[in-house]
């Protein structure tokens, strides 16, 4: 199964954009503009946005699984992942098949089949039935038992009673033995079945074949369900998992360049079987823009396995261990990876059980044993960005100078201050659209953008707020032009603290504040 996780650690810069989108045209600020009776201020917008508020809401608006975390010292690390997978025991080993099973003697020993090299000494059963199907040939009634000397349940063995009526054409079906709560014991992957009927003079009776080489006693099992298996599990291997996870570090069209710092993947290996199993890692790959592969070269893998930690026998019984490995640049070639801003990650994984082949070893497995394992990308939103774009559209509504006569208007001035205290800065235009999406005008004229300074930067950390005032004037004609736009386009270019050299941090705390009002001067 593929994803597209919200993998864009500095696509968080678009905080500025995502403020413009959340503004409301009530209680708003006094945003300082001069008024008289030739001169008119109107309020267009006031908002505050913390980085914690506006990194859930994105998230909320996923339909991803990835999480936001916030540490102690307030930094944030985002987590996503690919598909968990999971492994019951009864994907892997079936020991006791349903159906009948001929009984060609009086005494029997019925292999019961697991995995080859697998060997079960204790099975408990949790659900299911047995009965018998006898065609009784003889023409006499047969009483007797059928017993199992290897299953019993609080000491008694099992033995069922026969009473068996003479019929050639038609076999006699037992009543149905609830086996809930019974235990079966070996020590060679098989069970003895014997069965003890009589004629009424005493004679011993073994029941004839129905044709040569098939016997006309048959035990039934049907609906088994296993509650726990104990015993030795040799060698073998099976699949665990293959996944995608999609990656989409730059998720506009523009032009950009990132530089993550400290990525980390992370393998998580929950298991509560009772056996060695070493995971074998078969593919292991980034995926690069053009569709190249990167692979994950680490030493955190022994010749490309790992061994899981597991529960031990008898002490052990019913938890679950747990295995992490963290795949970073201190055992991997992973930051390079990240920084070739790589499009996905496949992985696939196989198990081994009982990789050292320790055949003393006793092993078990529960009715709710599973291994679970999952791919994790952890990033610590902390970097660098450069010239990093995005575009977001925005409502607009200059409300009652949409309809003022623009004849009267002598000049319109808008302002827009901002108080930083992120370590972003960004320079930012605005495009008028008209209702077909066309752009009208733009809000900077002749090529010039606003700037909004980053915050100061002490360690990486936004130490203080930077406060700036633009003011952009405009002509009445260009105004007319625009008046009664109902929406606009947002683009800005975003750039870390000291033009995107130095990383770092965002912090859930750190908040931007944006106001935006419109001045129009009116002709006396």
């Amino acid at each position: 199964m593929q994803h597209k996780p919200l993998l864009r650690p500095l696509l968080l810069l678009l905080v500025v954009s995502s403020i413009w989108s959340a503004c409301k045209k009530s209680d708003f600020e006094n945003i300082e503009l001069d008024d008289h009776s030739a001169e008119f201020a109107f309020p267009l917008f006031s908002t505050t946005v913390k980085l914690e508020d506006l990194l859930f809401k994105v998230l909320n608006d996923d339909s991803s699984r990835d999480t936001l975390f916030i540490n102690p010292d307030g930094t944030m690390t985002l987590y996503y992942t690919g598909d968990v997978a999971e492994k019951p025991a009864s994907d892997i080993f079936n020991t006791f098949p349903s159906g009948p099973a001929p009984i060609p003697d009086t005494f029997y020993r019925y292999p019961f089949y697991s995995n080859e090299g697998v060997t079960i000494r204790k099975a408990l059963f949790k659900g299911g039935t047995i009965n018998l199907a006898i065609l009784n040939s003889t023409g006499e009634t047969l009483t007797g038992t059928f017993t199992v000397p290897q299953m019993s349940k609080n000491g008694v063995t099992l033995s069922i009673p026969l009473t068996v009526p003479p019929n050639a054409s038609f076999p006699y079906i037992s009543p149905l033995f609830n086996l809930e709560g019974w235990k079966a014991e070996s020590d060679s992957n098989e069970l003895i079945f014997i069965y003890d009927l009589h004629k009424p003079n005493g004679d011993r009776v073994k029941i004839p074949e129905i044709a040569p080489g098939t016997p006309g006693f048959f035990v039934v099992f049907q609906g088994l369900i296993l509650s726990y298996l104990e015993g030795y599990w040799g060698y073998s291997s099976y699949p665990l998992t293959r996944d995608t996870i999609e990656i989409d570090i730059n998720q506009t069209n523009l032009d950009g360049g990132v530089t993550i710092k400290n990525p980390r993947v992370t393998m998580l290996i929950s298991n509560s079987w009772g056996f060695p199993t070493r995971g074998y890692i078969k593919y292991l790959s980034f995926i690069g823009q053009n569709g190249e592969e990167i692979p994950l070269e680490t030493t955190a893998f022994n010749d490309d396995s790992l061994d899981f930690n597991y529960p031990r026998h008898p002490d052990e019984i019913g938890q679950t261990k747990y295995t992490e490995v963290r795949l970073d640049e201190s055992n991997s070639n992973i930051g390079a990876i990240f920084n070739a801003q790589p499009t996905r990650l496949i992985y696939e994984v196989e198990g081994i059980s009982n990789a050292q082949r320790d055949s003393n070893l006793i092993g078990f497995l529960t009715d709710s044993s599973l291994i679970r394992l999952g791919m994790r990308v952890e990033l610590l939103l902390e970097g660098t960005a450069k010239n990093f774009g995005a575009e977001q559209e925005m409502d607009l509504n200059f409300g009652d100078y949409s309809d003022l006569d623009t004849a009267k208007i002598e000049s319109v001035e808008f302002k827009l201050v901002t108080e930083n205290g992120t370590p972003i800065s960004a320079d930012m235009q605005i495009l008028f659209l008209d209702e077909a999406g066309l752009v009208l005008d733009s809000l900077f004229y002749d090529g010039s953008r606003m700037i909004m300074e980053s915050a100061p930067i002490t360690n990486g950390v936004a130490s203080g707020i930077t406060r700036a005032e633009n003011f952009i004037p405009m002509s009445a004609t260009r105004f007319d032009r625009i008046r009664q736009t109902k929406k606009a386009i947002l683009k800005t270019s975003f750039t870390t603290a000291q033009g995107g050299t130095v990383p770092v941090k965002l912090l859930a705390n750190n908040a931007a504040v944006v106001k935006m009002g419109i001045r129009v001067k009116t002709k006396y």
